[in-house]
């Protein structure tokens, strides 16, 4: 289910919505004029069905995805968190460190031994340091984390699996 104010369910989504969906997280440059030839809309109603699914929450973003050239060819670590248990405060202000630091690309709340997946990018092993350290190291809110550190990315996506919905 999409969540967020105002929002889409899922059950609302119709085939068309999820084929949209499907073919934005493909190439979301595409015109309303290219998507009606897939989709099989007119583009006006493309325009339209886009305007709502936006507005709605359940297009979150249009962004660029970069190469890892482009953005220098950073160091990525993949680090798990373990979090003390007697101080949940500590907790949130930890992932609200986290969310707003640039170099974090990915936190997951997770079940396990570790409680945290973190993908944090920086410049260089150096760099990486400053990020852990100052994140990391002397919080509170965290018993212990392990780093390991990315050789290469052999696939990198943000997309969702988006399975077609019968025709109603």
């Amino acid at each position: 289910m999409w969540a967020g104010k105002g929002a889409i369910l899922r059950q609302k989504l119709d085939h068309l919505d999820t084929r949209l969906l499907a073919a934005l997280q493909q190439d979301n440059l595409r015109t309303a004029d290219q998507l009606s030839e897939s989709i099989g809309l007119s583009a006006s109603a493309i325009a339209r069905r886009l305007r709502r699914l936006r507005e709605s929450g359940a297009v979150r973003a249009d962004v660029a995805i970069l190469s890892e050239r482009a953005a220098g060819d950073p160091l990525s670590a993949i680090v798990h968190v373990q979090l003390e248990r007697h101080a949940p405060q500590e907790g949130d202000r930890l992932r609200r460190r986290l969310i707003a630091s640039p170099n974090v690309q990915l936190c997951l709340d997770v079940a396990g031994s570790f409680d945290i997946i973190l993908l944090i990018v920086a410049d260089d092993m150096r760099a990486y340091n400053e990020v852990a350290d100052g994140l990391l190291e002397d919080n509170p809110a965290v018993r212990r984390f392990e780093t390991t550190f990315v050789k290469r990315r052999v696939k990198a996506t943000l997309a969702f699996p988006i399975h077609e919905r019968p025709e109603a």
